[in-house]
């Protein structure tokens, strides 16, 4: 490797490791799995600079990094699934407020946890864009832009998505509970098609 490509790659994970460590956090909900995820996502920059892609070559290294930690985290959770271990916790939370109802937390935990398992059945690009969209928050037309799609097709994938999550989830989580919702308010950005999973 040249001594301008680590040099540059020491810049990038200064300016944005931690927001590399904090999108694949939010997918894994596993701080171990989530640093491995940082260090696969520059690590594989590494490899592309000494093979075709040029440092110079990207426009929004943030957004460019943030695709590459979902898409890297996503295909941990996969990785998992199939050797059928899951992560049983959900992201914890520094200063759990002491009136939070512990069965609230248990709740939201677990459904956290079947979130997870159930991106991990979809296709790897419908995870990846429900991914950018709901854990994110990119808007569509950012998803389209990096996952070389058009806008309307973000739609269709994130639509085709929320109903397959929809599908695998309804008969495990218990409609009455609150917070089953997958992505709070899922049509409401934007003008766009008014469905929750």
């Amino acid at each position: 490797m040249r001594q301008g490509h680590a040099e540059r790659l020491a810049e990038l994970a200064d300016r944005y490791g931690r927001m590399v460590f904090a999108t694949a956090y939010r997918v894994l909900g596993n701080a171990e799995d989530a640093e491995d995820a940082l260090q696969k996502v520059f690590l594989k920059l590494l490899s592309k600079w000494n093979g075709r892609l040029k440092p110079d070559a990207v426009r929004d290294w943030g957004a460019f990094l943030r695709v590459s930690a979902s898409r890297c985290a996503l295909d941990m959770l996969r990785r998992k699934a199939r050797r059928k271990r899951t992560t049983d916790t959900l992201s914890e939370r520094v200063g759990l407020a002491a009136e939070e109802n512990p069965r609230h937390l248990a709740t939201r935990r677990e459904e956290a946890r079947l979130l997870r398992e159930a991106l991990s059945a979809l296709p790897k690009r419908d995870a990846r864009i429900f991914a950018l969209r709901y854990f994110e928050d990119f808007p569509y037309a950012e998803i389209a832009e990096q996952m070389n799609v058009s806008v309307s097709q973000v739609g269709v994938i994130l639509h085709r998505a929320r109903k397959r999550l929809r599908d695998i989830l309804e008969p495990v989580v218990v409609p009455a509970s609150p917070g089953t919702r997958l992505a709070s308010d899922a049509g409401q950005e934007s003008g766009k098609e008014n469905s929750n999973v």
